[in-house]
């Protein structure tokens, strides 16, 4: 292995005063090929997720799987496993703080899903708790976060796993400003998550 796979790029963002510092690193995976971690904290604003996950699709890396959780009313910390497709570039020079506050310009594609569980506000400290198993392809978790955002839903934990071509997805979902979902935004996602299942 040459010193350039084990070099470590990461930046800085202080542009918000006050809160915790925000970067990223990202490395390649020993024996993993066109596999490579990254590492994202700090301050992350709304959304930020959904367009990551799209910007990354546009560079022809998906997501594998990973983690991400809102440790503050301000503050993130998230860990992915990125895969690079043959034929792309290295992720290596990837601005991904400037990828999480773009939005992306790309035109969403059905969404398949094999099942989902829902679990109600009150199991899960106000967060509406969803499992998802789908049909994986490249941009099938930013499809899935702009689903959940044009309904007023945005996570405040997931994690996310691929098993051979399917995704395998869970999330803990909070409305505007972190607000509970009331039982009726749950009802609406109910019925909407069940007119993506494949027939």
């Amino acid at each position: 292995m040459n010193s350039l796979a084990t070099m470590t790029a990461s930046t800085t963002d202080t542009a918000y005063a006050g809160f915790q510092e925000t970067g990223f690193t990202i490395e390649p995976m020993p024996a993993r090929p066109g596999g490579y971690r990254l590492e994202m904290s700090g301050f992350l604003a709304p959304g930020w997720s959904g367009r990551l996950a799209a910007g990354l699709a546009e560079h022809r890396v998906g997501i594998v799987r990973g983690s991400a959780e809102k440790i503050n009313a301000s503050s993130w910390r998230s860990s992915f496993e990125l895969k690079s497709a043959s034929f792309a570039g290295s992720p290596q020079g990837i601005d991904f703080l400037r990828l999480a506050g773009t939005e992306p310009n790309h035109k969403a594609a059905g969404i398949e899903l094999l099942s989902f569980t829902m679990e109600p506000t009150t199991r899960h400290d106000g967060s509406l708790f969803v499992e998802l198993k789908g049909v994986d392809r490249l941009g099938f978790l930013g499809d899935l976060l702009d689903y959940f955002s044009m309904r007023c839903l945005f996570p405040v934990k997931m994690t996310i796993d691929t098993r051979g071509d399917t995704a395998v997805d869970r999330f803990w979902l909070r409305g505007v400003g972190g607000s509970v979902p009331s039982e009726a935004i749950t009802a609406a996602m109910k019925n909407n998550l069940e007119q993506l299942l494949v027939r």
